[in-house]
């Protein structure tokens, strides 16, 4: 299995994340990377992504798992499939993943996203970060982001802010977005998926 990092640049970021999907499948077999596939009556190409990326949002670190039936070395992989990505798309690094090690799921649990700013957003960061409550509305329910938030600072032109990202529970770039009304020419990137 090789792991993938990419790099999704801002002509991309309102491809949604199934379209995406059929991109790479579609990359993969222009590239004639020998991809394992599922059984049964339609077989798929045996594919693994990171965490959803939200419309609008451009990024730095996502993550694609492929499954191989054949071992191929990364730098063939990362050198093949450049070949046959639209622009937007550059691969960072490929790497190999040995069965067994854990998936991107379980790996991944936390997202660090950039807002770029003019504006000064101290006192609005203390604000978040005073609150034990902030209410966001999903499916017809609300729910508390704020436990969710793990750290959140300005330096310069940039907020930046990490939050959960697992299985259990994630804030959305629409909620991240929301956090600050008050600044008005806010420009939002996911740079980090870490553990």
């Amino acid at each position: 299995m090789h792991r993938i990092r990419i790099k999704y640049n801002k002509s991309l970021i309102f491809i949604g994340h199934l379209d995406m999907v059929r991109l790479w499948e579609r990359a993969i077999r222009r590239a004639d990377i020998p991809v394992s596939y599922s059984q049964g009556f339609n077989p798929r190409q045996k594919l693994s992504f990171g965490p959803p990326l939200s419309l609008g949002i451009a990024s730095d670190c996502e993550f694609l798992d492929i499954y191989l039936d054949k071992w191929l070395g990364p730098d063939f992989v990362k050198e093949d499939l450049t070949k046959t990505l639209p622009e937007g798309i550059k691969i960072i690094d490929a790497t190999n993943v040995f069965p067994g090690m854990e998936s991107l799921s379980s790996f991944i649990k936390t997202a660090v996203y950039e807002i770029k700013t003019n504006e000064d957003a101290s006192e609005r960061i203390k604000e978040i970060l005073a609150l034990t409550e902030i209410q966001a509305e999903r499916k017809e329910k609300k729910i508390n982001i704020r436990p969710m938030i793990k750290c959140l600072s300005q330096d310069g032109g940039i907020v930046t802010i990490a939050v959960q990202c697992d299985n259990y529970g994630s804030i959305k770039a629409q909620e991240i977005k929301a956090l600050f009304p008050q600044i008005s020419s806010i420009d939002l990137k996911r740079t980090q998926l870490l553990p």
